[in-house]
């Protein structure tokens, strides 16, 4: 119905501007809302996949089968190089990546050196500066999973058997954020030889993610 001002019901122009101007802001209001609700959404999925994830290291301790091929690679925290050539022989992947310290650089170099005579790549050895932050540690792990990763390097587990506790524990994080398998390296105690008898030591699963 047109007024006599020509409006349509006889509202004033200043009552439509009004209206028109409502409209835009509860219009805004609702793709402000579905924003919200679409990001919302995001973050309970996103909580459900990460709690469907969880890992629950159901096989922890489990001596680790049928070695040989098993990883392509292996990502090595080291403090002596025996434990790493040992668990190489056992392994016998392609590729290694190497984490060490300044003072367990020499050994990183030997471990190094042996895998290339063996026709084992060396993807690169990594210096942490202070074995005492597991941060620091963690982050050059990340960086080193990134790596074999965008090279092809799969399947890859970590072994963070050699270092101090908080380089370890490190390492063993950017594992469990990347999904991958943490290895430990465990050799009984020879009382006769005062040292352990890597001989006859077995590698250990600390986690799996991703198996129940």
């Amino acid at each position: 119905m047109i007024g006599d001002n020509g409006l349509l019901f006889g509202w004033s122009e200043s009552t439509w501007l009004w209206l028109d101007q409502a409209g835009i802001l509860m219009g805004n209001v609702m793709v402000l809302l579905s924003i919200l609700g679409l990001i919302a959404g995001l973050v309970k999925r996103e909580s459900i996949h990460r709690w469907l994830r969880t890992n629950r290291f159901a096989h922890v301790g489990e001596q680790v089968e049928h070695l040989a091929g098993r990883y392509k690679a292996v990502l090595f925290t080291v403090s002596n190089p025996a434990t790493p050539l040992r668990v190489m022989e056992r392994i016998k992947p392609e590729v290694i990546g190497l984490l060490a310290t300044e003072a367990s650089r020499a050994a990183a170099d030997t471990v190094a050196e042996n895998a290339r005579r063996q026709g084992v790549r060396v993807a690169g050895i990594w210096t942490i500066t202070d074995p005492d932050d597991p941060a620091e540690s963690r982050a050059l792990a990340a960086a080193a999973i990134g790596r074999l990763q965008r090279g092809h390097c799969t399947p890859l587990a970590v072994d963070v058997t050699g270092g101090k506790a908080p380089m370890s524990i490190g390492a063993f994080m950017a594992a469990e954020e990347a999904a991958l398998p943490s290895l430990y390296f465990s050799a009984p105690f020879d009382k006769e030889l005062k040292r352990p008898d890597i001989d006859r030591g077995t590698v250990r699963c600390i986690a799996q993610p991703g198996k129940a």
